[in-house]
């Protein structure tokens, strides 16, 4: 009589809290994804960033051109000997020119050569008056022969900084194939 006692005591739980099986509540998911989704769509449609200026009227927006134009020429398509770097002031002011930085890259990794002038004569900061350009001829063999692993590098760029701290750079050249390039 005590056990059967002690088993129905115990056992009263266990029948209480006993359910059968609840489909799953998909309207509360469906509820919780459309929140989600609205609230983007409801910040980009009443944030003033997205809306057109009403200041225009029909004015064309004019964009502001580059001071400088940087190129990095090749004289070869793979494996180059010699990269030239010209700029052109094609503004109407004279710009005043840190050192320009040559950068090789691979995938991950970059190593970055500050260019200060030709056969030990220091040239940079360089001056360059409206309208002019200049032209600097690299020889590759000298930083190969610092660094025999940047043979390996797939990429270079140049990177030029006015005195300001404007950052003028051109664009990436292909030293030699790789399954990106």
């Amino acid at each position: 009589m005590k056990q059967i006692f002690l088993f129905a005591i115990f056992s009263i739980p266990f029948v209480v809290f006993a359910q059968n099986e609840v489909k799953p509540d998909g309207d509360k998911l469906f509820w919780f994804v459309a929140v989600f989704v609205a609230i983007p769509l409801v910040y980009i449609i009443m944030n003033p960033v997205f809306k057109k200026p009403s200041n225009l009227k029909g004015k064309p927006v004019s964009v502001k051109k580059s001071q400088l134009k940087i190129e990095l020429l090749k004289d070869r398509k793979f494996k180059p000997n010699v990269l030239t770097l010209k700029i052109a002031n094609s503004s109407k002011k004279d710009i005043d020119l840190e050192a320009p930085i040559l950068m090789f890259r691979k995938i991950w990794t970059k190593r970055k050569f500050k260019l200060k002038g030709i056969n030990q004569y220091v040239i940079y900061p360089l001056f360059l008056e409206a309208g002019k350009t200049h032209e600097l001829r690299i020889d590759l063999s000298v930083f190969y022969n610092h660094d025999r692993k940047l043979k390996r590098y797939f990429w270079s760029k140049i990177r030029v900084f006015d005195t300001n701290g404007k950052k003028y750079s051109s664009s990436y050249i292909t030293l030699r194939k790789s399954l990106f390039s």
